[in-house]
Parts: structure tokens; C-alpha cells; sequence
């Protein structure tokens, strides 16, 4: 197994990262992240000036999310995490702008919706009146990306609760473990027990021709002693994997 990260250095700890030929991570924001576009944000410039636009926001239900034009022509988008188990520390928040910088054109449409904790935004542009072609092209406003430790970065729109996407702490009954796996769907997560190592892993599709394909996830964490790790449970929700590991006790 690959290095790990340890929640409580005499327990159990995450392992098993996507690491490259290299010697680096795969996915910079996320270490468990195998294969498939990197980074929680991703642009791809289109036909017809138009652009798409995928930001992460993992635990961010489609009620919760908001995107449109604020009257200086940004495109304004916002989502919050609530805490879904109890042992959720805080709720998650995510806010960014994208502007076009370039003074001959704006914003002219644009549609988002959210999925599995990814938001995907499409939007096309028109050159203002009195302007026969625009000048360059429109970069972007952008919030600058803040590494947290070694190699991983954290999210660039994240604005508050915990910057990880990952974590883990010991509760009562055991072990309380959360993985980021934006765009992935219940019914294709896994997780087992090898030798002691809880293995999770989870596949996200396709889901915009935009995208050059869907992404994976593998990890671990452990070990633990297989004659006392009860029934684990798991839920897959708006992109989070959760899970409760519980250790059981001497009779």
C-alpha cells in the first residue's frame, strides 16, 4: 500500500492513494481519486463561444445550490453541505464567480444544475453592440488554490467548514470515516474487508458529453483486527461516501 495519513497516530489510517508512475498524486484535491478529469474545477472552451464548467461540491443537495447572474454580468454560484450524520463536525459551504474580463462582451445564457455533488454549468457569451469582434478571450475571476499539506490541494470555491476530502475520527463505537467521491451514485460504490482493511472504491460516469470521460476512487483504511469489526455501516449521498466502522468490544 502507498503512504497514509493517519486521523490518530495508535490508530487506524488511510492508505492506499492514486499514486502515479512518478511519485505523485493522481488527483491533486483528492487522493483517492484513481483516473478521469482532475481537479474539483474543470473549464472546456466549446463551439459557438460558448463554455462548460464543472465545480465539485461534494454534500451539496440540488436544493441547496444556487447559480446565476448577479447585475455586473458575473455568473454567481453557491452551494451548502449540510451535515448529514451526527458526527459531521460542521456543514460545507461553496461560493465562486466567473466573469468575462475582456470590457466587448457578456454573459448571454446560462444553465446549471447539480448532480451527485458536481455542478455543471454551460454558458455562451454575445459581443456587445458598436463591437464587430472581441479581443481576446475571457479569463477567468478566479480564487486561488491553497495546499494543505504535502501535495493536496484544497478546493478553490470551498469557503467554509473542513478543507479535506477526506477524513476520519474514533466515536463511541468506533471509527467514523467520510471520502469525497463527487459524481458517484450509490449503486456504484464497494466496500469490503481485506485483512483487516476496510477498501472502499467508486465509479462516476459520464454525465456530459462535454466531459472527456467519468472518474474512479480506491482507497482504504485500517487495519483493524477482523475479529472485531461488526457490520459497517455506509451511505452514498450527493457525492460524500460515509461510513461507520464499528470495532465490537470483549465479550
Amino acid at each position: 500500500m502507498a503512504s497514509s495519513c493517519s486521523p490518530n497516530p495508535k490508530g487506524p489510517s488511510f492508505s492506499d492513494f492514486g499514486i502515479t508512475d512518478s511519485g505523485e498524486l493522481y488527483g491533486k484535491n483528492n487522493p483517492f481519486q484513481r483516473s478521469g478529469p482532475k481537479g474539483a474545477v474543470e473549464r472546456i472552451a466549446l463551439k459557438n463561444d460558448k463554455l462548460y464548467m464543472r465545480v465539485d461540491m461534494p454534500g451539496v443537495p440540488k436544493q441547496n445550490m444556487s447559480c446565476f447572474l448577479d447585475h455586473f454580468n458575473n455568473v454567481i454560484f453557491t452551494g451548502s453541505a449540510p451535515k448529514e450524520w451526527e458526527h459531521d463536525d460542521q456543514v460545507r459551504e461553496f461560493g465562486g464567480l466567473y466573469g468575462l474580463r475582456c470590457g466587448c462582451c457578456e454573459v448571454a445564457k446560462l444553465h446549471g444544475n447539480i448532480t451527485n455533488g458536481v455542478l455543471r454549468m454551460k454558458m455562451s457569451k454575445k459581443i456587445l453592440k458598436n463591437v464587430t469582434r472581441c479581443s481576446y478571450g475571457p479569463p477567468p475571476v478566479d480564487t486561488p488554490i491553497i495546499f494543505l499539506h504535502e501535495d493536496i490541494a484544497s478546493h478553490p470555491y470551498q469557503t467554509k467548514g473542513p478543507r479535506e476530502s477526506y477524513g476520519a475520527k474514533e466515536v463511541k463505537d468506533g471509527f467514523y470515516v467520510w471520502v469525497d467521491m463527487p459524481g458517484v451514485t450509490k449503486d456504484k460504490v464497494s466496500v469490503g474487508v481485506e485483512n483487516g482493511w476496510v477498501l472502499f472504491s467508486g465509479i462516476a460516469g459520464k454525465e456530459s458529453v462535454h466531459e472527456e470521460s467519468g472518474r474512479t476512487y480506491q482507497g482504504s483504511f485500517g487495519p483493524f483486527d477482523v475479529n472485531k469489526i461488526g457490520k459497517i455501516k455506509t451511505e452514498v449521498k450527493n457525492g460524500v461516501l460515509r461510513m461507520m466502522i464499528p470495532e465490537i468490544g470483549p465479550e
